[in-house]
């Protein structure tokens, strides 16, 4: 994303624009500005749940997209913080103006304001993000699902003795033998295939 790029969208009602509306707008503009390679996740979530990712972007970095619409409060928002502080490479605070003063974000999380008319809505960059200074490596590997990272492990040459264990003790296998570059590989492109495995399983159903 680049500063002062703004994406507009016809407002589906007077009242304060929610979630959902957002949230489209800005899966739209993701999907503009990087194109298919990119992969676009709805409510990842993130430390075995405790927090979900409105939105999470995949490609060569796992970017993860907060956003609090014209409707929300800021409740949840330090937690929210913290967990994304964790794991994402990039974190970005979607919201009204008054939102954004009012949340204090982290110097390196990006800032996106939400813009509304009479008659649109719309996005506008006013920070960008900048790479994540405390990455936590544990909760990075907790993105992967059992059978993913037991396969990350296979590719290094260290799945022994730990097929049939749980997986707290897998995840933290994983911490041991790769480096937190090669656990982001890892867990990148265990996402970016995600959709389709979550479209298999439920086929079996």
């Amino acid at each position: 994303m680049r500063p002062a790029v703004i994406s507009l969208a016809p407002r589906s009602s007077f009242d304060p624009s929610k979630d959902r509306d957002v949230r489209t707008l800005l899966k739209q503009h993701l999907v503009a500005m990087h194109g298919p390679a990119t992969v676009v996740l709805d409510e990842l979530g993130l430390c075995q749940g405790d927090v979900r990712v409105d939105v999470a972007a995949v490609n060569g970095e796992l970017s993860g997209f907060e956003i609090k619409s014209p409707a929300d409060s800021l409740a949840r928002w330090p937690k929210q913080r913290r967990v994304y502080s964790k794991v994402v490479d990039r974190a970005w605070l979607v919201a009204p103006e008054k939102t954004l003063d009012a949340a204090k974000a982290p110097d390196w999380w990006g800032l996106i304001r939400i813009v509304e008319t009479e008659h649109q809505l719309g996005l506008r960059v006013v920070r960008e993000a900048a790479a994540n200074p405390k990455p936590d490596p544990y909760s990075i590997a907790c993105l992967l699902w059992r059978d993913e990272a037991i396969r990350a492990l296979e590719e290094v040459g260290r799945d022994r003795g730990i097929r049939t264990k749980r997986r707290k003790l897998v995840w933290e296998r994983l911490v041991e033998c790769l480096s937190i570059d090669e656990l982001r590989r890892a867990v990148r492109e265990a996402l970016k295939v995600r959709p389709e495995r979550i479209a298999e399983l439920a086929k079996k159903r």
